[in-house]
């Protein structure tokens, strides 16, 4: 079976993706999902802690882990044969997201809280009171200063589209039109940079892989085959 590489964003564990997306992604690949590394201060350092000992079929990563994937493959372009940006960002220069996003002076309840209701939009979650029922309950969670690290690496994140606009194999970019996080300008620029890239939007935020998991995980594999 095709083998893949699953990175997710900001203070994701491995075990954080809805089953439905994994369960449909393993129907054609072994799908293995790593956390973003306990060593290293900047993306460029996650990416080096996570290039795969052997080439992956598909190499997929998730707002932050986004950014670790661009990296990976603006330095170690052999690593995978296609590569998934889902809600990519492009460099600090590009729309950032709200204070809140990187706050965590109340704590990580707070903040966490706070950040799901930044993840979808304000239709979706009036007509989803429970959004806690669509992410699933991770076996560990990221300590507080790692997540801090993981914060201020994204913040300081220039991006590498310079390296990326000579990256030729096939990259599917999929964002949400509504996303505050990463910002749909972000994806539009990756999109113009990467010579083989395509653009699929959802007319979501940005935590499209929990609100719409079947729907994502079925773009993958449509682009994949």
């Amino acid at each position: 079976m095709k083998e893949s590489l699953v990175i997710p964003g900001l203070g994701g564990a491995s075990d954080c993706w809805a089953s439905i997306f994994t369960g449909r992604l393993s129907t054609c690949y072994k799908v293995k999902s790593v956390q973003l590394p306990h060593n290293g201060t900047t993306i460029k350092e996650f990416a080096r802690e996570l290039v795969p000992d052997k080439p992956v079929d598909i190499l997929i990563g998730f707002s932050i882990g986004a950014a670790v994937v661009q990296e990976i493959i603006a330095h170690w372009p052999d690593t995978a044969s296609s590569v998934v940006l889902m809600a990519p960002p492009a460099g600090n220069q590009y729309p950032q997201p709200p204070e809140d996003a990187n706050d965590f002076s109340t704590g990580r309840g707070k903040w966490s809280a706070s950040m799901l209701e930044m993840m979808f939009t304000p239709e979706w979650l009036a007509s989803h009171p429970d959004i806690s029922e669509y992410f699933p309950r991770v076996k560990k969670q990221i300590p507080g200063e790692r997540l801090i690290r993981q914060s201020n690496a994204i913040s300081d994140w220039k991006g590498c589209l310079d390296t990326l606009k000579n990256f030729s194999l096939p990259v599917l970019i999929i964002a949400g039109r509504y996303d505050i996080i990463t910002p749909l300008a972000h994806a539009e620029i990756l999109n113009k940079t990467l010579p083989n890239a395509s653009l699929t939007v959802f007319d979501t935020g940005h935590g499209f892989p929990w609100q719409c998991p079947l729907e994502t995980a079925d773009k993958i594999l449509e682009f994949s085959k």
